[in-house]
Protein backbone atom coordinates (compact mmCIF):
# COMPACT_ATOMS: atom_id res chain seq x y z
CA UNK A 1 0.00 0.00 0.00
CA UNK A 2 1.71 3.12 -0.97
CA UNK A 3 2.30 5.72 1.38
CA UNK A 4 -0.37 7.98 0.31
CA UNK A 5 -3.38 6.78 0.87
CA UNK A 6 -1.89 5.63 3.88
CA UNK A 7 -1.63 9.23 4.77
CA UNK A 8 -5.29 10.29 3.18
CA UNK A 9 -6.72 7.17 5.65
CA UNK A 10 -4.60 8.90 9.19
CA UNK A 11 -6.82 12.10 7.40
CA UNK A 12 -10.00 11.00 7.03
CA UNK A 13 -9.66 9.32 10.60
CA UNK A 14 -8.70 12.65 12.04
CA UNK A 15 -11.65 14.44 10.04
CA UNK A 16 -13.78 11.80 11.45
CA UNK A 17 -12.31 12.82 15.02
CA UNK A 18 -13.00 16.65 13.86
CA UNK A 19 -16.82 15.68 13.20
CA UNK A 20 -17.25 14.42 17.10
CA UNK A 21 -16.47 17.76 18.03
CA UNK A 22 -18.38 19.51 16.03
CA UNK A 23 -21.35 16.77 17.47
CA UNK A 24 -20.47 16.92 20.84
CA UNK A 25 -20.61 21.15 20.44
CA UNK A 26 -23.78 21.02 19.01
CA UNK A 27 -24.98 19.07 22.13
CA UNK A 28 -23.04 21.27 24.19
CA UNK A 29 -25.32 24.41 22.55
CA UNK A 30 -28.85 22.35 22.79
CA UNK A 31 -27.72 21.67 26.22
CA UNK A 32 -27.01 25.84 27.27
CA UNK A 33 -30.10 26.72 25.09
CA UNK A 34 -32.05 23.94 26.97
CA UNK A 35 -31.64 25.29 30.16
CA UNK A 36 -28.87 23.03 30.84
CA UNK A 37 -26.37 24.97 32.35
CA UNK A 38 -22.85 26.05 31.36
CA UNK A 39 -21.49 23.10 33.76
CA UNK A 40 -23.31 20.64 31.95
CA UNK A 41 -22.13 22.10 28.00
CA UNK A 42 -18.05 22.03 29.73
CA UNK A 43 -18.95 18.24 30.70
CA UNK A 44 -20.10 18.09 27.12
CA UNK A 45 -17.48 19.51 25.57
CA UNK A 46 -14.66 17.75 27.52
CA UNK A 47 -16.65 14.25 26.49
CA UNK A 48 -16.48 15.03 23.13
CA UNK A 49 -12.56 16.02 23.12
CA UNK A 50 -11.85 12.62 24.89
CA UNK A 51 -13.67 10.82 22.09
CA UNK A 52 -12.19 12.50 19.57
CA UNK A 53 -9.00 12.59 20.41
CA UNK A 54 -8.84 8.59 20.59
CA UNK A 55 -9.76 9.00 16.58
CA UNK A 56 -6.88 11.58 16.38
CA UNK A 57 -4.21 9.95 18.10
CA UNK A 58 -5.02 6.84 15.58
CA UNK A 59 -5.40 8.60 12.59
CA UNK A 60 -1.93 10.78 13.53
CA UNK A 61 -0.46 6.32 13.86
CA UNK A 62 -1.49 5.26 10.31
CA UNK A 63 0.24 8.65 9.53
CA UNK A 64 2.93 7.25 11.26
CA UNK A 65 2.99 4.41 8.79
CA UNK A 66 4.13 7.05 5.73
CA UNK A 67 6.82 8.89 7.69
CA UNK A 68 10.46 9.07 5.90
CA UNK A 69 12.37 11.57 7.50
CA UNK A 70 13.74 11.73 10.98
CA UNK A 71 12.22 15.44 11.01
CA UNK A 72 8.88 13.94 10.06
CA UNK A 73 9.31 11.49 12.93
CA UNK A 74 10.58 13.91 15.75
CA UNK A 75 7.34 15.85 14.78
CA UNK A 76 5.28 13.36 14.97
CA UNK A 77 6.48 12.12 18.63
CA UNK A 78 5.89 16.06 19.66
CA UNK A 79 2.20 16.04 18.28
CA UNK A 80 2.01 12.55 20.03
CA UNK A 81 3.08 13.70 23.49
CA UNK A 82 0.68 16.66 23.32
CA UNK A 83 -2.19 14.89 22.11
CA UNK A 84 -1.34 12.23 25.15
CA UNK A 85 -1.14 15.21 27.41
CA UNK A 86 -4.19 17.06 26.50
CA UNK A 87 -6.44 13.80 27.06
CA UNK A 88 -4.95 13.66 30.67
CA UNK A 89 -5.89 16.96 30.97
CA UNK A 90 -9.59 16.45 29.68
CA UNK A 91 -9.64 13.25 31.79
CA UNK A 92 -9.16 14.47 35.25
CA UNK A 93 -11.32 17.96 34.35
CA UNK A 94 -14.01 15.98 32.86
CA UNK A 95 -14.15 14.05 36.55
CA UNK A 96 -13.74 16.83 38.43
CA UNK A 97 -16.83 17.90 36.56
CA UNK A 98 -18.75 15.13 36.79
CA UNK A 99 -18.15 15.06 40.68
CA UNK A 100 -18.90 18.95 41.04
CA UNK A 101 -22.22 18.94 39.45
CA UNK A 102 -22.97 15.54 39.54
CA UNK A 103 -23.87 14.23 36.16
CA UNK A 104 -24.34 10.84 35.24
CA UNK A 105 -22.01 9.70 32.47
CA UNK A 106 -23.68 9.69 28.85
CA UNK A 107 -23.16 6.97 26.33
CA UNK A 108 -23.52 8.16 23.00
CA UNK A 109 -24.15 4.59 21.68
CA UNK A 110 -27.06 3.84 23.77
CA UNK A 111 -28.68 7.94 23.55
CA UNK A 112 -28.45 6.76 19.40
CA UNK A 113 -30.80 4.24 19.85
Amino acid sequence: MSSHWIALGGMLIQLLGAGVVVYYAVRAMYSILHGGGSDRARLLIAEGVLAALGFMVAGTLLNMLALQTWTQIRAFALVFVLRTLLKRVFSSEKEAMGLRINVPHVDVLQTAR
